[in-house]
């Protein structure tokens, strides 16, 4: 940190410790959204999933915490000015290891195909998911599994099997004692891909659509990505702190693009995308 370095020239006015510090502080920053942007929280996942809400955590500590500290404390020749700063430092790594390691827990690991809605899965989730399914007397093929064996995306696209003929009855069994969520159960998933006409049956149409007032919306999208109408679909999505519809590429079953249902529709009134579209099912 740039603590070290003013220690080493008490020559140092406070604002130029400020600013060296300051400098130092948002390389770092700048490393931490790099990493949450491309491999943590891929495209707009950064703000649908966690990201945006980690990485304000992180600034505070990194960009605010740490520089103020560094212009209250220095002052050139100040006794005991290795010691302070020294505290200085240790206290703002210790406090971005704890962000960095935080946000990497929460980062999105998997997008989960499951109840006609494609659902997000945190790394943080997953873990205590498969500590559950490991403690359970489950069988050998039913073991916690790798994503990567699934699907080696950033995230990985996986499905949540709807239950079988005389599967359902342990289905809502497995739920109502204390199982993991299925967009969580990675002993069930599968790849996503090769499941064209299992999406394709479930895309939401012009009239769902309609209904819960996302056309608009979804032609916006459409058009600003250049996207053909024909090659895509559109199902409903859970994030974490977000709801709405995804655009998926009918071919590669790729998410091309997320469109969230406007904050003000999201009130305790409204009804959300998945919700509407299970009533209009009905």
């Amino acid at each position: 940190m740039s603590s070290i370095a003013t220690t080493q020239n008490p020559g140092l006015s406070k604002k130029a410790a400020f600013f060296i510090h300051l400098t130092l502080s948002l390389l770092i920053f700048v490393t931490l959204v790099a990493l949450m942007a491309f491999f943590w929280f891929p495209g707009k996942l950064f703000f649908l999933d966690g990201g945006w809400q980690g990485l304000k955590i992180v600034a505070l500590i990194d960009v605010v915490l740490g520089p103020a500290l560094t212009l209250l404390l220095y002052a050139p020749g100040k006794p005991k000015l290795v010691l302070d700063m020294s505290m200085i430092a240790m206290l703002q790594i210790g406090a971005l290891v704890f962000g960095f390691v935080t946000t990497y827990q929460q980062r999105t690991v998997a997008i989960v195909y499951v109840d006609d809605t494609f659902n997000t899965l945190s790394a943080s989730a997953m873990k205590y998911a498969n500590a559950e399914l490991a403690a359970r007397n489950i069988t050998d093929t039913q073991e916690p599994r790798e994503l990567k064996k699934l699907d080696d995306a950033t995230p990985a696209m996986l499905l949540f099997p709807a239950p079988g003929p005389g599967e359902f009855a342990q289905y809502i069994e497995e739920l109502l004692s204390g199982y993991p969520e299925p967009h969580e159960r990675s002993d069930k998933f599968q790849p996503l891909k090769g499941q064209n006409e299992l999406l394709a049956k479930n895309a939401l149409s012009d009239e769902t659509l309609e209904s819960i007032n996302m056309v608009e919306l979804v032609n916006k999208a459409i058009e600003k990505k250049g996207l053909n109408a024909e090659e895509i679909q559109v199902h409903p999505y859970n994030a974490r702190f977000s709801k709405g519809v995804v655009i998926v590429d009918v071919n590669e079953l790729t998410i091309l693009d997320f469109v969230p249902v406007p904050k003000a529709d999201t009130t305790a009134d409204a009804a959300t995308p998945v919700e509407t579209a299970e009533s209009v099912g009905e």
